[in-house]
């Protein structure tokens, strides 16, 4: 099947949409937090500081201060409605204390070249108007001996199924644009829903 345009902003700026769009994934993302933390732990990682480049409402830093409470997160994001829902969940989660998240572009990101060990994106390829460009940035900023994770919807059979499969791209279209960017080899894996490039 084709790929099709997104069929919601590609920044979030209304609350009803971002209370929406909340509501409707807040469970599958912070398992996917869990998921990438425990990938994490499985390759060694246990402290560092920590960028999640599109953080949405903070459910993948949660789960990352919550498995490492040693790091220091910075979360970004363009959408205020989603910053300012991640800050609540945040606060509920009582866990504050070493998750910032602030308004910011994936595609021009303010930090200094090699300042984070670890570089997290998650459902965002597929979702910015120039993903080898978020990709190089990512690079960027993630130190030498950094780590990086990108995860995404993966298009397949789903998509015949379920209307947001059909605006991902499958897992061979976001490798052909992984090695047209400046991201460092990883290796990728893949399970139903997702596919996974990972840096380690």
């Amino acid at each position: 099947m084709k790929r099709q345009d997104l069929f919601h902003p590609r920044v979030f700026d209304d609350r009803d949409w971002a209370e929406g769009y909340y509501k409707r994934n807040a469970k599958n993302i912070a398992l996917t937090g869990q998921r990438i933390a425990k990938l994490l732990k499985d390759n060694g990682f246990s402290a560092g500081t920590i960028l999640d480049a599109g953080c949405g409402f903070a459910a993948v830093p949660i789960e990352m201060a919550r498995a490492f409470p040693d790091v220091e997160i910075t979360g970004i994001d363009l959408g205020e409605p989603l910053l300012d829902l991640g800050r609540e969940l945040i606060e509920k989660a009582a866990i504050k204390s070493n998750i910032v998240l602030k308004k910011g572009d994936v595609e021009n990101l303010e930090f200094d070249d090699n300042s984070f060990d670890l570089v997290i994106n998650t459902f965002m390829l597929h979702v910015v108007e120039n993903p080898v460009r978020m990709l190089n940035e990512m690079e960027r900023v993630a130190k030498p001996d950094g780590k990086i994770i990108i995860t995404d919807l993966n298009r397949n059979f789903l998509a015949l199924f379920m209307k947001k499969f059909r605006t991902a791209f499958s897992k061979e279209e976001a490798i052909d644009i992984i090695k047209i960017s400046d991201l460092r080899p990883g290796a990728v894996s893949t399970g139903l829903f997702w596919y996974d490039y990972l840096c380690f």
